[in-house]
C-alpha cells in the first residue's frame, strides 16, 4: 500500500465540539509481532458523532478493541471521562458502550431478558436495571418487540438490540462497529436520527465504510491508514482543506435565462460552463463548500425556476482517497 498523504496539518488543527473531552487517546501504539496496527495515534473527542473511516487493514478494529478495553496495547494511554482504561478498567467500562460488527446474541432469550442480562453485566445497580432496560428499548425503537425471542427477530431489530445493549447505562462514550450493516433504508434513517439525538450530550464513534453515513450523520471524521491517523475534522472541511471544491449541475427551467454575469453568483462560487437548450439552461458550477452551494441555490431560486441540483463528483470521496492513498489507486485488503 502506498504511504498516506501528508495531512498532519489537518489532524493537528482539529477542534472539539464544545471544548469538553469525553474520550482522550494519547500516543497509542498496538503491535502484532513485527506489524504495527495502531501507530502513535492521538485524538480527543467531545459530544457528537465521529465517523471512523479507513480501508481494510488500516487499524480501525485494533483501535476500537483497545478503546473498549478488550485488547492490550504496547504504548500510550486511553481515558474515558476521568477513568484510565488500563489502570482503572472497571471504572472505564462503566462509562463505555460497545457494539462489535458481529454481535453474538443468545438467540433463545427474549429481548427484555437479554437487556436485563446486559444491565447486570454492566453492574448497573439492581434497583435501576428495569428503568435502564426500558430507556434502552425506547431509544432504539424496540417497543413493539420487547417480549420476542431474539433469534426470531429481523436483521434490523437484531441490530437495534445490539445498539440497545451498547447504550445501556447511558455511557459517556459509545463505540459502534458497522451498526448500519445490512439495514434497510428506513432502519438506517431511524438509527441516524437516534444516534444524532444521543450524541448531543455523549460521544459516539461509528466505524463505517459508507461515506454517505459520515456526511449525513457525523460532525467529525477520523481517517486511518497504515495504522496512522491521517485526518481528523468535519467531513465538509476534509474536502475543502484538501482543495476539493464541490462541482454541481444546476438546471434552470427558463429558455430566456443566461446565468453568467458576476452578479448571478455568490461568494465562493464560480461558473464553469452554461449549456442552453430549448427549455432552459444547465449551469456547471464550482463551489468551495456546501454552504456556498446552499447560498447560490437560494439566490438563483429567488430569481429563476431551479428544477434540479446534481453533484458531478463526490468531493468527500476524492478527499478520502487522497488522505489514504495519495494519488495512487491500489487495492487494500489486509486483515487487521
Amino acid at each position: 500500500m502506498s504511504a498516506p498523504a501528508d495531512t498532519s496539518r489537518a489532524v493537528s488543527g482539529a477542534r472539539e465540539s464544545d471544548g469538553k473531552s469525553l474520550l482522550a487517546v494519547s500516543q497509542l501504539t498496538r503491535r502484532y509481532g513485527t506489524r504495527t496496527a495502531v501507530d502513535d495515534v492521538s485524538f480527543t473527542l467531545g459530544p457528537g458523532i465521529a465517523g471512523l473511516l479507513g480501508p481494510n487493514g488500516a487499524g480501525k478494529s485494533s483501535l476500537m478493541t483497545c478503546m473498549a478495553g478488550i485488547a492490550a496495547w504496547d504504548a500510550g494511554t486511553i481515558r474515558i471521562g476521568d477513568a484510565d482504561v488500563a489502570r482503572n478498567p472497571r471504572a472505564a467500562r462503566k462509562l463505555l458502550g460497545f457494539m462489535p460488527e458481529r454481535v453474538a446474541f443468545p438467540n433463545e432469550m427474549r429481548v427484555t431478558e437479554y437487556l436485563a442480562f446486559a444491565a447486570e453485566a454492566k453492574r448497573i445497580p439492581r434497583a435501576e436495571r428495569s428503568a435502564a432496560v426500558e430507556l434502552a428499548i425506547s431509544r432504539t425503537g424496540l417497543g413493539a418487540v420487547p417480549d420476542r425471542i431474539v433469534g426470531n427477530l429481523s436483521k434490523g431489530n437484531k441490530q437495534r438490540v445490539g445498539m440497545a445493549q451498547a447504550l445501556m447505562g447511558d455511557p459517556l462514550v459509545t463505540i459502534l462497529d458497522e451498526p448500519m450493516n445490512g439495514l434497510d433504508p428506513l432502519n438506517i434513517l431511524d438509527m441516524r436520527s437516534m444516534l444524532q439525538e444521543y450524541g448531543r450530550t455523549r460521544s459516539v464513534i461509528v466505524s463505517t465504510h459508507l461515506l454517505t453515513d459520515a456526511r449525513l450523520m457525523c460532525n467529525n471524521v477520523l481517517v486511518m491508514a497504515l495504522g496512522k491517523l491521517v485526518y481528523r475534522g468535519a467531513p465538509s472541511e476534509m474536502a475543502e482543506g484538501m482543495g476539493h471544491a464541490v462541482r454541481l449541475r444546476i438546471r434552470i427551467h427558463d429558455p430566456g435565462v443566461e446565468p453568467g454575469d458576476p452578479g448571478d453568483l455568490v461568494e465562493g462560487t464560480s461558473l464553469i460552463a452554461v449549456e442552453p437548450d430549448a427549455r432552459g439552461v444547465t449551469a456547471l458550477v464550482q463551489a468551495r463548500d456546501d454552504a456556498a452551494v446552499a447560498e447560490l441555490v437560494r439566490a438563483w431560486s429567488a430569481k429563476w425556476p431551479v428544477t434540479t441540483v446534481e453533484s458531478t463528483a463526490d468531493s468527500l470521496e476524492e478527499a478520502f482517497r487522497e488522505a489514504v492513498l495519495g494519488s495512487a489507486t491500489v487495492p487494500v485488503d489486509v486483515a487487521e
